[in-house]
């Protein structure tokens, strides 16, 4: 049974959330200098430019956009990938390594995290959360080839939440510890070798690609453990791969085996390569391919482009397509299925439009690593609608501030319905009583199938200057109408997070 508590006691444990991070900025961090306001942004115009020099290698071109990894239409998973302000990755060349103390940063990340969930025909869940993230990366050592070490200690205190909440608070080895108030653990360490502008790490760390992507939606990320390497040798083109055995998962402070996220089933290794090509200033393309030892081979591909200039009218197509297909002692059953999703975005100035359709082919449904959201489809927000045969259709509305003279605010509503999803296949050849991965294709005593909708929104801010520079707040708001017989159940979700990035050197 979950505590009710006064309003009193609320307005304490608030108090004590918003001001744990004033302190600690006060303690370990020097006072920045406040930065003058920024004049009033205007609608954005592609001025002439003159010709740039040639680079002497290891030098970026001036005005070069670095190549970065594969994105995502998904809003609710660029939202959680956002929740503190990242800068587009750095050229990362060993010939302009200044050394592995020289170039080495600490930085620590407050979270406060309040999340309540209520699913219909089961008891709701709610937490509330403080997080902190010690971020260390060393610099690389000077020479042809680097090497170098990073280290993160992750840690948490609990205001609010036990018994149901599950990952939302501390998860124990048993699959207890809900009621425990404070844990620490360390989140991230690996090392890592640099040649020209090519990185390799071994050990317990974060990529980001259509496959592996961290679902990071509550008081602490989840991380990986294994190799990853990142080259960016060429320029406009970034490659990756990988290989990785473990996950620190969200509210756990010990590895375990990966997961299917709809299948549950566990498997000892996942191994990806591929690469984005950013093909023109306005557009990319990205293939990639992994395998799920014993269980699938997943292809995924994707296109964007854009046409036309925000003070008009910009028009943004993203098109992309995952092809998944069992292998080895297939774990999980027989798979042979594809997705697809197809969107297209029309912006003036600070407003945005997006119509968004997904399609699932295949008795199968399209599944994915748990812990992660590699699920880089337009229609995965609340709920993924990725049952048998499902489509979908979404609308959703964009405010960007930063074209209204509102820089750092933005806002995002959406809307959306799935229909057509047929589970019978996969629920008539394993019948009710099948391998535990097979029970998914029934609800309520039937196979999958029938019409589903959900409704969301999520406003954000970002502080542009100051002490707290760079601070995030971020509510998302979102509901789900589900029938009797489709996979998700009707549920509401409200969560609010409130990062505070802080560097110390």
């Amino acid at each position: 049974m979950h505590k009710n508590n006064s309003c009193a006691a609320q307005s304490r444990r608030l108090a004590l959330s918003l001001g744990l991070p004033v302190l600690a900025g006060t303690t370990f961090v020097a006072q920045a200098q406040e930065a003058p306001p920024a004049p009033p942004t205007q609608f954005v115009t592609t001025p002439a430019t003159a010709p740039t020099p040639t680079p002497t290698p290891g030098q970026v071109r001036p005005g070069t956009k670095l190549a970065q990894e594969a994105t995502t239409p998904s809003g609710v998973i660029t939202t959680e990938s956002t929740l503190a302000p990242k800068p587009p990755a750095p050229r990362s060349s060993q010939a302009q390594s200044k050394g592995l103390v020289a170039d080495s940063h600490l930085n620590l990340e407050f979270r406060n995290y309040t999340d309540y969930f209520h699913s219909v025909g089961s008891n709701h869940r709610h937490a509330w959360v403080l997080g902190l993230q010690a971020n260390f990366e060393s610099g690389f050592t000077q020479g042809p080839i680097g090497f170098g070490a990073d280290a993160s200690l992750f840690g948490a205190f609990k205001l609010d939440g036990g018994v149901g909440a599950r990952n939302m608070v501390h998860v124990g080895k048993d699959g207890g510890g809900s009621n425990q108030l404070a844990w620490g653990y360390p989140g991230r360490y690996d090392v890592k070798a640099r040649v020209s502008e090519t990185v390799l790490k071994y050990g317990l760390q974060d990529v980001y690609n259509p496959f592996l992507e961290p679902h990071d939606n509550r008081a602490l990320p989840p991380t990986f453990l294994g190799a990853s390497v990142l080259s960016r040798e060429v320029e406009h083109l970034a490659l990756q791969a990988g290989t990785f055995t473990k996950v620190n998962a969200r509210g756990h402070t010990n590895l375990t085996d990966m997961t299917t996220s709809y299948g549950g089933v566990s498997f000892k290794r996942l191994s990806y390569v591929g690469g984005t090509w950013d093909y023109s200033p306005d557009g990319s393309l990205s293939l990639y391919a992994d395998q799920a030892d014993d269980v699938w081979r997943q292809y995924y591909g994707s296109i964007q482009h854009s046409i036309g200039r925000v003070d008009s009218v910009r028009l943004t197509g993203f098109g992309n397509l995952y092809s998944t297909h069992d292998t080895g002692s297939s774990l999980q059953g027989p798979i042979d299925n594809n997705a697809y999703s197809l969107s297209l975005q029309a912006q003036h100035g600070p407003h945005a439009l997006l119509v968004g359709y997904q399609k699932i082919f295949g008795d199968q449904f399209f599944d994915y690593v748990n812990e992660t959201a590699g699920v880089y489809l337009v229609n995965s927000m609340d709920v993924d609608y990725n049952a048998p045969h499902e489509q979908s259709l979404q609308l959703r509305y964009t405010f960007d501030g930063k074209y209204a003279g509102l820089p750092g605010f933005s806002a995002m509503v959406w809307g959306q319905q799935g229909w057509g999803s047929d589970g019978s296949a996969f629920a008539n050849r394993f019948g009710p009583n099948g391998p535990a991965f097979s029970s998914i294709y029934f609800k309520n005593g039937q196979p999958v199938h029938g019409r589903h909708h959900e409704f969301g929104f999520i406003p954000s801010y970002v502080v542009q200057s100051g002490r707290f520079k760079n601070a995030k707040v971020t509510v998302i708001a979102e509901w789900h109408v589900g029938s009797a017989y489709t996979s998700d159940s009707g549920n509401q979700e409200y969560r609010v997070f409130v990062t505070v990035p802080f560097s110390v050197f």
